[in-house]
């Protein structure tokens, strides 16, 4: 299917969502495939855990944090939602900072997340997004927390800002190759998402994705043998499952045409 014939298909999908979609699809290299609305600002649910992530491995890079330390599991610090450390018993058990990400990432656990915030500060994260050059990512609130959700206080990314996180990670441009590799291999850890279930189980697919009332979002570099690319949607104002299909679809057709290109 031509280039053109894509973004026609692609912009028809995006069009047929009530709401707005963003969408930033590009080559591991930074050539732009398919762009739409990636300069929006979009709240980004449980997708703006990846820059969490990377804000631990930052500041334990730094020496500022240790991957080993533990971090007790309380009633005060437990918050409902995904995961698993909220069902667990009132102080009876200490998770380590490394485990904390790994829970984070995979099982999108909220109590993991606000531990992790409080570890290496809400400020600090967008001081690091800062530095990336991401300047409309930003951390604004812990997990639900709906009196900051209800005073507009919300985590927030573009398309093309995600898209650019992810780049930064392929090409091993995050702080050093070991570090992005390290960022990678969580993320690679296997999760149920939309784009995962339009692409060959056999493909990778290193991100994460989130979704709240209304919203939808997923960043995402999937590992085609010599032709990984980056594709990131991000969805609000409408129906999450409608958001969802369409991200599935998109994705799909994305996958097609850049695996029948090899």
């Amino acid at each position: 299917m031509p280039t053109s014939s894509i973004a026609e298909r692609l912009e028809q999908i995006a069009e047929g969502v009530p709401g707005t979609l963003g969408c930033h699809v590009m080559t591991a290299e930074g050539e732009t495939l398919f762009s739409r609305n990636a300069d929006d600002a979009f709240a980004q649910a449980s997708a703006i855990k990846i820059p969490i992530l990377l804000a631990v491995l930052a500041q334990r890079e730094a020496g500022k944090i240790a991957w080993e330390q533990l971090h007790r599991i309380t009633k005060q610090n437990q918050v409902d939602g995904t995961g698993i450390l909220s069902e667990f018993l009132d102080g009876e058990s200490q998770i380590s900072t490394g485990d904390l990400c790994t829970l984070m990432i995979v099982l999108s656990d909220n109590t993991a997340t606000n531990l992790l915030i409080d570890l290496v500060g809400m400020a600090e994260v967008n001081r690091l997004m800062d530095s990336l050059g991401c300047p409309q990512t930003r951390l604004r609130r812990g997990m639900m927390d709906t009196a900051a959700s209800a005073r507009g206080e919300e985590n927030v990314s573009t398309p093309a800002e995600g898209a650019r996180i992810m780049q930064m990670l392929v090409q091993r441009k995050f702080l050093n190759r070991k570090i992005s590799d390290e960022a990678l291999a969580i993320l690679r850890k296997p999760k149920s998402s939309a784009i995962r279930k339009a692409v060959p189980p056999e493909i990778p697919v290193v991100g994460k994705p989130g979704a709240i009332h209304r919203v939808a979002t997923e960043w995402a570099l999937v590992e085609l043998p010599e032709r990984p690319y980056i594709i990131v949607l991000m969805g609000k104002d409408g129906e999450e499952s409608r958001f969802l299909a369409a991200f599935s679809e998109i994705a799909q057709c994305v996958h097609q045409t850049l695996a029948t290109k090899q």
